[in-house]
């Protein structure tokens, strides 16, 4: 399991300064994120549903006060895994383009946070602790191999009455293994359609 500190270092290595707000909220989907795909925590501190979002306490108080984060000299990123490291590039990737202020509102509308806070209003403070229980079950349903989003996008074509052809079909494979981006999918498809016209 890796150390907070560590996960905290490798997020900053990747995004430079950030506020302590949108560094909390990028530690929680690190933390979703690892534990949808894997089932396990990727470090043990407990994360707590505060009125601004998750909070990791013990990362709170190393940055209480501070308008920026610009280093965390009691981590390094260096010491996770290479699919730990990958997963951190991946959540920085995601999540990297929303400002604090999205992030905490995208974290109010998701269920480990409601659940933890029950009936509280969202103003209300709370030192609730997230269950990584649902945590796991709230981000592995985001998870779907290839053939799972392949089946599923054809079924829904079809129940809207719709004919998938044999490129579609494949563009969509390419898509959901991550052989191609949908940026490259939907450019040879236009190329396909310009070429027959």
């Amino acid at each position: 399991m890796a150390s907070v500190h560590d996960v905290v270092a490798a997020i900053l290595d990747r995004t430079g300064p950030e506020s302590p707000m949108k560094l909390q909220k990028l530690l929680y989907y690190t933390q979703g994120w690892h534990l949808g795909l894997t089932g396990e925590p990727l470090f043990p501190n407990r994360i707590e549903a505060w009125t601004a979002g998750p909070v990791v306490p013990d990362v709170y108080r190393c940055h209480e006060g501070s308008r920026e984060v610009t280093a965390w000299p009691d981590g390094d990123g260096h010491r996770l895994t290479a699919s730990d490291a990958d997963l951190v590039d991946t959540v920085v990737d995601r999540y990297g383009c929303f400002d604090r202020h999205q992030l905490s509102a995208m974290t109010h509308e998701e269920e480990p946070w409601r659940t933890a806070r029950g009936d509280l209003p969202d103003t209300a403070p709370s030192s609730a602790r997230l269950s990584e229980t649902v945590m796991a079950r709230f981000f592995g349903r985001m998870i779907t191999d290839p053939d799972t989003a392949t089946a599923e996008a054809r079924a829904n074509a079809h129940l809207e009455g719709l004919e998938v052809s044999a490129s579609a079909v494949a563009a969509s494979e390419a898509v959901a293994s991550g052989a191609i981006s949908t940026d490259e999918a939907v450019q040879r498809r236009l190329r396909e359609l310009l070429n027959t016209a």
